[in-house]
């Protein structure tokens, strides 16, 4: 239930042991390796010959080419595979299975570059088919107002002194046009050939002479001409044959299409084989992370210290030429952060790699924040029905989807919840909204000591909250002493976090002694605060070096504490507010089925659909709110009080699937 802590190793061997050992570390996926400094490559002055260091930069551009090629096919079988029905299969992409074996296999199985060329192929052949079916659409379209036309285009264009022309124009201009044209342009024939709401379309013969004339007065009265582009025989005998080639245009974007289709069987070997030529490249781009010398090689990077032992005996496997050692971490060194925790917190684990990781050297805050988180959702949602149907609904899925680790993870957080919905609905009192509203009518032997009626009673519950607030920033404090302690002292972490909770211990005190009307733990309370509060003014700003510094601050300091404290435990209302607002509409949910009870026949049905509707829009509409202020919570009252983040993720150079699940694997 912590970072894990991390150990430097340093590996050298010659440069002929160099693709044995970057397929050893792949194969362990336990190191991470760092990029040696380039200041050793600036110092060429002072290293012989044969062992002044040099750059190294991989040679990528074949496995590039290559990973680029799997993902086009990928993409191009994606485009026509069977898509898989239901909503929740819709949803959730299943992931591809693989052993180990298959994964050695498969570039040995698959010819990248013959499926490739095909596929290239075909992909050219559907794209150029597309174009021509649409510019076959495009010339049909303008065709269809032409229809009825029946003269022949060759004998359209015969006449030298006439010329045919194709003419849209508004409706509403048509009677203005066909006079100008009259009077000015006698020597032109039109014919109006079809009309729309939108257009007139007309065939002209007009004089060679008049030409000008004609479309001058065509651009006067908004007429556009048309370019059709037919070259023998009527329009309808053109349109016939564009069907005819748009026909055949399909039976052949079919056939393709097919053989497209039989390429899908291929899709999975397809999706391994990109994860095996992007591992290798990752293996070729690790290299220029290492030191290179003419005869050997250096390599550094971050092992956890409790598989070192093991690393490095698989490592001397190798030979005795392959040295490897192992250092501490140097003062100006930061090891990346590893979060260590129970397979029961890794849920809650992954809300802290949401905000930000640790630094190395700070607290893994997972073990505190994990039981007050589900604790927190389930006081939002407070209901015992909607905890059994969140635990039902979440587990259902855990069980059932085929979904990444960290998907997996936020299920079971979801489950957590759903199971401190039921003890938050316990607590309060509420089973689907019933009774929550009117605890006369509880059974007794669900009204024991420790529930709360939140709606007629509201004052305890609140107090409640502010409690479990109070706590909860107190434990962030004192996560933020034991760090003080650790790097710095203990009388100073005493000082300046220690004096804080002794005075929020005395605030605790108090209040249950004036809860309970108990003078003497009232007034032990009192002294204990007035204690805190003096330890703050005179301690709290201890680094300060002048007397004046060191009281000033204090008192400063003082004010934070209790004015912050407040803010910060007033923040905790919300859980009374967001679990209050659940209750009560589950309650008007309720009462509003109890209305159709009195209708005859229907009624029955009536209630059910608006009980199950309504609780479940209850359930929905309240989820949201039940993840996202907890974790508020979480992020901004506890976190405030110690955590710094900023730690980078421990990511080991091992094997990395990316579009596939390699079975027997680290990862």
């Amino acid at each position: 239930m912590a970072v894990a802590p991390m150990t430097k190793i340093v590996m050298a061997a010659p440069l002929s042991r160099r693709e044995e050992l970057v397929e050893e570390l792949h194969r362990l996926g336990a190191v991470q390796v760092r990029t040696l400094p380039s200041l050793f490559e600036s110092e060429e002055g002072l290293w012989p010959e044969e062992f002044r260091p040099k750059a190294y930069v991989p040679d990528t551009r074949k496995l590039r080419l290559e990973l680029s090629r799997a993902d086009f096919l990928i993409e191009l079988v994606k485009r026509f595979e069977e898509k898989p029905g239901g909503l929740l299969a819709s949803m959730v992409r299943p992931r591809v299975h693989f052993s180990l074996d298959e994964y050695l296999r498969v570039k040995e199985e698959v010819d990248l570059d013959g499926v490739y060329r095909r596929g290239e192929e075909l992909d050219t052949r559907l794209r150029e088919l597309e174009h021509c079916r649409l510019e076959m659409e495009r010339e049909r379209e303008a065709l269809l107002p032409w229809r009825t036309l029946d003269a022949a285009f060759e004998e359209i264009g015969a006449p030298e002194k006439v010329r045919a022309k194709f003419i849209s124009l508004p409706p509403d201009k048509m009677e203005d046009w066909s006079e100008d044209i009259e009077s000015g342009c006698p020597a032109a024939d039109w014919v109006e050939v079809s009309r729309t709401q939108d257009k007139v379309y007309v065939f002209a013969f007009v004089h060679v002479s008049q030409l000008g004339v004609f479309e001058s007065l065509n651009q006067k009265w908004g007429a556009e001409d048309i370019l059709l582009r037919v070259e023998r025989g009527t329009v309808e005998e053109r349109i016939a044959s564009l069907e005819e080639e748009m026909e055949r245009n399909s039976a052949e974007r079919e056939r393709v299409v097919e053989e497209i289709r039989s390429l899908v069987s291929l899709k999975g070997k397809l999706l391994l084989l990109h994860d095996y030529i992007y591992n290798q490249l990752l293996k070729e781009e690790v290299k220029g992370d290492f030191l290179h010398t003419r005869r050997a090689f250096l390599v550094e990077g971050w092992v956890r210290k409790e598989e070192a032992d093991e690393v490095a005996e698989q490592l001397q496997e190798l030979g005795e030429d392959v040295e490897v050692a192992f250092e501490e971490p140097g003062e100006d060194e930061v090891p990346p952060t590893a979060l260590a925790n129970r397979r029961l917190l890794q849920p809650v684990e992954s809300l802290v790699r949401l905000f930000g990781l640790p630094h190395y050297l700070e607290t893994d805050p997972t073990w505190v924040m994990a039981p007050f988180f589900v604790f927190f959702f389930g006081m939002c949602m407070a209901d015992v029905g909607y905890g059994i149907i969140l635990t039902f609904f979440f587990w259902l899925l855990w069980k059932k989807l085929d979904v990444s680790e960290n998907v997996r993870r936020f299920l079971r957080l979801f489950m957590y919840g759903g199971v401190a919905t039921i003890l938050g609905g316990v607590l309060t009192r509420s089973y689907f909204g019933i009774f929550a509203t009117d605890p006369e009518r509880f059974p007794r032997f669900l009204q024991f000591k420790g529930t709360f009626d939140p709606l007629f009673n509201p004052l305890p519950y609140m107090g409640f909250c502010c409690a479990l607030g109070l706590l909860h920033i107190s434990l962030g404090t004192a996560i933020e002493m034991y760090d003080n302690a650790r790097w710095n002292s203990p009388w100073k972490a005493f000082c300046e976090q220690g004096t804080t909770l002794v005075l929020w211990l005395g605030l605790a005190i108090t209040a249950v002694g004036g809860a309970l009307k108990a003078d003497p733990v009232l007034k032990a309370g009192l002294y204990l605060m007035a204690v805190g509060a003096a330890g703050i003014v005179f301690l709290s700003n201890i680094g300060s070096r002048s007397w004046w510094g060191k009281f000033f601050g204090g008192l400063y300091n003082l004010y934070n504490a209790f004015g912050g404290t407040i803010g910060d435990v007033a923040s905790y209302l919300r859980l009374f507010a967001l679990g209050l607002a659940t209750m009560a509409i589950g309650d008007v949910v309720n009462r509003m089925g109890s209305l159709f009870l009195g209708i005859p026949g229907l009624g029955i049905v009536l209630l059910f659909l608006v009980l199950v509707g309504g609780h479940l829009f209850n359930v929905i509409i309240n989820l949201l709110g039940a993840f996202v202020h907890p974790l508020r919570l979480q992020y901004v009252e506890f976190f405030g009080k110690f955590y710094e983040d900023g730690g980078a993720p421990f990511a080991p150079f091992g094997l990395t699937p990316r579009k596939t699940v390699i079975e027997g694997t680290r990862r």
